[in-house]
C-alpha cells in the first residue's frame, strides 16, 4: 500500500477554513437548535413551508417551527417528515418520506414545482369574479388527471350571478357533471352549500386550488369556523384576484383528514407537457385518439381525425376540444 503523503501547511489551512465555513453555515441554518441534545426521531406532517423552515405537526397535531436539513428537496404542505426536538422545543427536520401523490405545475424560473403532497382529493374553486375561464378550469383538470388524483369543482360566490347568468353557468357545468366531476355550489356570504362541502371533505386529505380571488380562504373560514384565514378582494379595474394566501397551509378537520389552502394563481401553465400527455388529461378525448386515420394526428386540421368527428357529432363538447387546442398551441 502506498504511503499517504502528509498535508502541506497550506492544505491544512484550506481544510480548516472549509470546516469552519461548514460549521458557520450550519449555525446560520439552525441558530436556535441545540444539535447536541436532540430528542428521538418522530413523525410529523408539514403544515406550511417558509424558506429554510417549516411548521410541522406531530401525531397530537401540536405544531413546531423546524429548520430543514440540507438536501431534503423542496418540502411542501402535506409532506410526511421525520424530525427531532431539542429541550426548548425547537425542531429540525431530518428526513422526508416518499410521497404517495403530488400536484405539480411549471414555473418560469424554477422548472416543475410541487404544489402539495400526499393528497387524495383536489377541489378546483371557480367563481363569476374573477372572470370565469373554461380554459383555466380545463388546465387544472388536466394537471389533476395526470396526477391521478380525484377532483371536484366548487362554484363559489353563486350569490353574484343574475338568474340568466346562473342558468348559463349551469349549462356549462353540465359538461363536467357528464364527465363524472362532482360539482358543488357555495356562497360564503349566504352560508350556502357549506354543509355539503364539509360532508364531502370528511376523512379526506384535500386541497383547494384556483385563481386568485375566487374565495378559497373565505371558504376555509366557513368550513372551519375556528380558523381565521386571510381574505382579499377582486380588483375592480383588472377583475383579477389579489393574492392573500402567500404559502400553502394545512388545516386539520375535526372528523379526520385535513384540507390545504393554496396560493391563488392568475395563470396555470402546462407548457412542460408533451402533446401525448396533454391528451391523457382529457378523459373523454384520450380513449378515441387511437381511432384517428394517422398515428401522428395532432387533432387540429388533419383528415380522418376521430376526435374532430366526435365533436361534429356532438359526442364530445366543442368547448373542451377548443380548450385542448388552446393548450396544445401553448406547449413548448
Amino acid at each position: 500500500m502506498a504511503k499517504r503523503q502528509k498535508l502541506s501547511h497550506q492544505q491544512k489551512r484550506r481544510v480548516q477554513q472549509s470546516q469552519q465555513k461548514k460549521l458557520a453555515r450550519g449555525k446560520r441554518v439552525a441558530p436556535d437548535i441545540d444539535t447536541d441534545n436532540l430528542g428521538p426521531l418522530q413523525q410529523g406532517i408539514v403544515i406550511s413551508r417558509f424558506g429554510e423552515q417549516a411548521d410541522v405537526a406531530d401525531s397530537d397535531q401540536q405544531v413546531f417551527r423546524c429548520y430543514l436539513r440540507q438536501n431534503l428537496g423542496s418540502l411542501v404542505s402535506g409532506d410526511i417528515v421525520m424530525f427531532r426536538l431539542d429541550k426548548q422545543q425547537h425542531g429540525i427536520v431530518e428526513a422526508v418520506e416518499e410521497r404517495r401523490s403530488e400536484l405539480t405545475r411549471p414555473t418560469a424560473h424554477s422548472g416543475l414545482k410541487t404544489i402539495v403532497a400526499n393528497i387524495d382529493h383536489i377541489y378546483i374553486v371557480i367563481a363569476p369574479l374573477p372572470d370565469f375561464s373554461s380554459v383555466m378550469l380545463d388546465r387544472y383538470l388536466v394537471a389533476c388527471e395526470l396526477a391521478g388524483i380525484d377532483t371536484s369543482i366548487i362554484l363559489n360566490k353563486v350569490d353574484l350571478y343574475s338568474p340568466d347568468a346562473y342558468q348559463q353557468m349551469q349549462a356549462h357545468l353540465d359538461i363536467y357533471r357528464a364527465l363524472d366531476y362532482p360539482v358543488y355550489e357555495s356562497s360564503c356570504k349566504q352560508h350556502q352549500g357549506i354543509e355539503a362541502i364539509q360532508a364531502s371533505l370528511a376523512s379526506k386529505d384535500s386541497i383547494l386550488v384556483g385563481q386568485s380571488g375566487v374565495g378559497k380562504s373565505s371558504l376555509i373560514n366557513e368550513l372551519l369556523p375556528d380558523v381565521a384565514a386571510l381574505t382579499g378582494a377582486v380588483s375592480e379595474n383588472s377583475r383579477l384576484g389579489t393574492h392573500t394566501t402567500t404559502a400553502s397551509k394545512l388545516y386539520f378537520l375535526s372528523g379526520g383528514g385535513h384540507i390545504i389552502d393554496s396560493p391563488g394563481t392568475r395563470e396555470f401553465g402546462l407548457w412542460h407537457l408533451p402533446a401525448d400527455d396533454l391528451l391523457r388529461g382529457f378523459k373523454e378525448l384520450y380513449p378515441i385518439q387511437n381511432q384517428c386515420k394517422f398515428r401522428n394526428c395532432q387533432h387540429l386540421n388533419e383528415p380522418g381525425c376521430a376526435i374532430q368527428k366526435a365533436v361534429s357529432e356532438h359526442s364530445v363538447e366543442l368547448s373542451r376540444f377548443e380548450s385542448y387546442q388552446s393548450i396544445l398551441k401553448s406547449l413548448s
